[in-house]
């Protein structure tokens, strides 16, 4: 499916290919996010859409720093007019995310203290959107991880090469009340989204340089090899569709935002998955496209909310309230 797209829109998709394209090959989450800066990827003001147009860009490329960029510019456009977001344009700070972790930490008189897990990007110059118990449910509060009280604790993770994660802990931290969780965790989902379009999208251009010159049945047992990258090509654009639908919305609802990476995770799934099976054996080579795709949908499925969270918040709409 060909998206119409605007002369902004095709300008941040060309900047984007070319930046991922031109990554060194060690880049920690700070330094990335300088060079998405200097590449004219982060700003505060630019719509959701375009944001998300070039986050699948960067997919194509690597995972990882496509998630990174997702999750930085989800810190910026939710943060909106806040004072804290000239620092993040500018690529001085990483925006982080710590929202869906099942620790959560308490406030009082202004110093936070706790757990959180699985923040992500982690870095030093991280400043990191954390969701604590406040007396109406989670708030979003926004904590400079290179603040007294605040320890990282790094992940080596298996999946998301380029994504640096961790757990905090925070005794005491100062903090910046940011409002209410929803509208972070809403960007986040459709940028993650778009993520995962771009992998999905990646693991079936594999299969097509397999299959193109072979006709008849492949790895796949009963399924043609054209069946399977048929159904792979519609799942992706059926969940590009909805990635669209929830971007392209005045407020983006956590709901519309939820059924776009719950979308977007399945296909990309199952697009690896198909892939792996027309592609063979080779697709288990260490260091093959396929083979390290199979593990960063899985890494992806985890950030901003797992599956049945998502489920969840797509329920909370669709049913009537009791």
């Amino acid at each position: 499916m060909d998206f119409n797209l605007t002369d902004v829109q095709r300008t941040w998709q060309t900047n984007a290919q070319r930046f991922a394209r031109e990554l060194p090959g060690s880049t920690d989450a700070h330094a990335l996010v300088v060079l998405a800066a200097r590449a004219g990827l982060i700003e505060s003001q630019i719509d959701l859409l375009t944001a998300a147009i070039a986050v699948e860009a960067v997919a194509w490329e690597s995972a990882g720093a496509a998630v990174t960029l997702a999750l930085h510019a989800g810190v910026v456009s939710g943060l909106a007019e806040n004072a804290l977001v000239p620092a993040l344009v500018r690529g001085e700070k990483v925006g982080a995310i710590a929202l869906s972790s099942e620790d959560v930490p308490s406030y009082d008189n202004g110093r936070v203290s706790g757990r959180t897990s699985w923040v992500a990007p982690l870095s030093d110059r991280a400043l990191a959107i954390v969701g604590v118990r406040g007396n109406e449910g989670l708030e979003a509060i926004a904590v400079s991880l290179d603040s007294p009280g605040v320890t990282i604790e790094p992940v080596s993770a298996a999946g998301l090469p380029r994504l640096m994660c961790g757990h905090l802990r925070f005794d005491g931290a100062p903090f910046t009340a940011v409002g209410a969780t929803m509208p972070f965790m809403s960007r986040v989902r459709v940028l993650l989204a778009a993520a995962g379009i771009g992998m999905g999208r990646r693991a079936l251009h594999e299969a097509l340089s397999v299959a193109r010159g072979h006709t008849g049945r492949g790895a796949g047992g009963e399924q043609t090899v054209q069946g399977l990258l048929a159904d792979a090509a519609t799942d992706l654009d059926a969940a590009r569709m909805l990635l669209w639908k929830a971007a392209s919305s005045a407020g983006v609802s956590l709901a519309d935002a939820s059924m776009a990476k719950l979308a977007s995770t399945e296909a990309t799934q199952r697009a690896v998955a198909r892939a792996t099976q027309v592609v063979g054996v080779d697709s288990f080579r260490g260091g093959h496209i396929v083979e390290q795709l199979a593990q960063d949908v899985r890494a992806l499925e985890l950030f901003a909310g797992r599956t049945e969270s998502l489920r969840e918040a797509v329920a909370a709409e669709i049913l009537p309230s009791a």
